[in-house]
């Protein structure tokens, strides 16, 4: 019973605040991307007034605000038959049309609108100019026409001037004239979040992240619920691939905004994934998904986590579904990932035509070149792979050990030991500490040298022997083989050294039966 009451209490509690919160309660949410909360006070709104137009249209630019577009063109329309007479709604149609690409019906609306409302409506002249640049389909013009007649009879109005410079932006991508009026507003109006952000967002477009940043959290302290602020730091702190200073930014947006915004929630989980927190990616991922199973970038995401955790059959599944989804836009990486959950679940040739699609669509990436080598060279097609790692070191003047390592092992496998030998030294030369590299010229020298008459490969097993270090379960069968070939040279040579070389053998390999063999005939 009192937990019953409890929850009762709060339930009234949470009515209460929601019915004691006015439109401009409402509209100021929807400006801080609070969709869920917003939509809410504007239902309760017209529970108590039905017809008020004003309260269809601001719920209308709420949905539109959250892109669910189709439910704005509902409320709309049902706000027209409220209030036939509020101009505000056909202003909303107009918007809708906008979007829709179909400016002549578009302008009809709006044009009805400004009619109805009289030549000295400033506010619907205002919120007429904003539906002419609130979508891709701009009308700039026919916002400067609306504005500088708004201007004339409210010059203090700072939405005016926030209009204004997002026109220039429009028209010519004036961005001097668009800080100019930007500032104004400010000057107007000290606490216009809106403005700041907006310049904010100019000198981010202008790639002066510094100053980006630094009216961002000028917003958040004139404002610090305003949580459009947080996201765009987010986003300047993503670009700068400080990917967990990003998701801080981007969790604190969310706490603001509310978890009904789908797209930021997305938002969040790509940069917990490029934080490296994939576990967490694929939860969110996941959380989201089964509210909208129709965005396809939630199969994108999902498939790159589940690959990096590991979990290639889930991988594959969400790969398979991303590019059965007929996705509108298509990254190198959504190849490369593609490639890479083929190359773990045995389907190597299909990697291969995917990685090069990955290289065909972005050439910068070289490493696809190394990954389709690896491939030939493990499949022991060699050619193929020799052609793979030389395109790759011609083409970015490799000094990458690895490629080296690979190119060098093709040739050995393909019988070709000189360009084998030549490649493991570039090993050597890249990395001469290493032991890897004189290792393996010593195999290929070996190979060209088969009695051991000259002794070709003595001097890389002794270079390997002495970096080596420590022996080891890494690289214990490595130190056999080089003191087997190092004990079996001196033995006619010198014999106090071949001695001491298979009695280092021996105390690494105990059982070793060359070793235990050589010392006997020594003694």
């Amino acid at each position: 019973m009192k937990k019953q009451f409890l929850a009762c209490i709060a339930f009234l509690l949470i009515a209460g605040a929601v019915s004691a919160q006015t439109l401009k309660d409402a509209i100021k949410m929807t400006d801080n991307e609070q969709f869920e909360s917003a939509a809410a006070v504007y239902k309760n709104l017209l529970k108590s007034d039905a017809s008020n137009g004003d309260v269809y249209y601001y719920l209308g630019e709420n949905h539109f605000r959250a892109e669910d577009v189709d439910s704005a063109l509902a409320v709309y329309e049902k706000g027209i038959k409220a209030a036939p007479n509020n101009p505000l709604n056909y202003i909303g149609i107009g918007k809708v049309k906008m979007y829709e690409g179909k400016k002549a019906e578009a302008k009809a609306s709006i044009d009805k609108a400004l009619a109805m409302a009289g030549p000295k409506n400033v506010s619907v002249m205002v919120k007429a100019a904003e539906a002419y640049l609130a979508t891709d389909n701009k009308d700039p013009q026919a916002a400067f026409n609306l504005l500088n007649t708004a201007l004339k009879l409210d010059a203090k109005n700072p939405e005016i001037y926030i209009l204004l410079g997002d026109a220039y932006l429009a028209q010519s991508n004036n961005g001097s004239e668009a800080i100019r009026n930007y500032e104004k507003a400010i000057d107007l109006d000290k606490s216009s979040v809106k403005a700041i952000l907006r310049i904010g967002q100019l000198y981010g477009r202008a790639k002066n992240y510094q100053e980006a940043l630094n009216y961002y959290r000028r917003a958040e302290k004139v404002d610090s619920t305003y949580a459009p602020a947080y996201s765009e730091q987010g986003e300047l702190y993503y670009m700068a691939k400080q990917y967990d200073t990003a998701l801080k930014k981007y969790k604190k947006y969310l706490e603001l905004a509310g978890q009904n915004n789908l797209n930021a929630r997305t938002r969040y989980a790509s940069f917990l994934f490029l934080s490296k927190n994939y576990t967490d990616a694929i939860k969110e991922l996941n959380a989201v998904r089964s509210e909208d199973s129709t965005n396809n970038i939630l199969n994108r995401l999902l498939a790159y986590s589940y690959f990096e955790t590991g979990d290639y059959a889930n991988g594959m599944k969400y790969i398979n579904k991303f590019f059965a989804g007929n996705p509108k836009k298509i990254f190198a990486s959504d190849y490369e990932y593609l490639a890479k959950l083929q190359n773990k679940t045995g389907e190597d040739s299909l990697a291969i035509i995917n990685y090069e699609k990955a290289f065909k669509m972005d050439s910068t990436q070289k490493e696809f070149l190394s990954d389709i080598a690896s491939i030939y060279l493990k499949q022991k097609k060699y050619p193929e792979a020799i052609t793979y790692y030389k395109k790759k070191i011609d083409m970015f003047d490799s000094n990458n050990p690895n490629d080296y390592f690979g190119l060098g092992r093709a040739y050995l496998y393909s019988k070709d030991f000189v360009n084998a030998d030549s490649a493991f030294a570039q090993i050597t030369r890249v990395q001469p500490t290493l032991g890897i590299g004189y290792f393996w010229r010593a195999r290929a020298n070996a190979q060209l040298d088969p009695d051991s008459k000259k002794g070709l490969a003595l001097p890389h097993y002794e270079a390997f022997v002495e970096r080596a270090g420590t022996p080891s379960e890494k690289n214990r069968r490595d130190l056999i083989e080089a003191y087997e070939y190092m004990g079996a040279y001196y033995y006619e040579k010198d014999k106090a050294k071949s001695k001491e070389v298979w009695t280092k053998l021996k105390e690494i390999d105990p059982n070793n039966v060359k070793a235990k063999k050589a010392l006997e005939g020594l003694k």
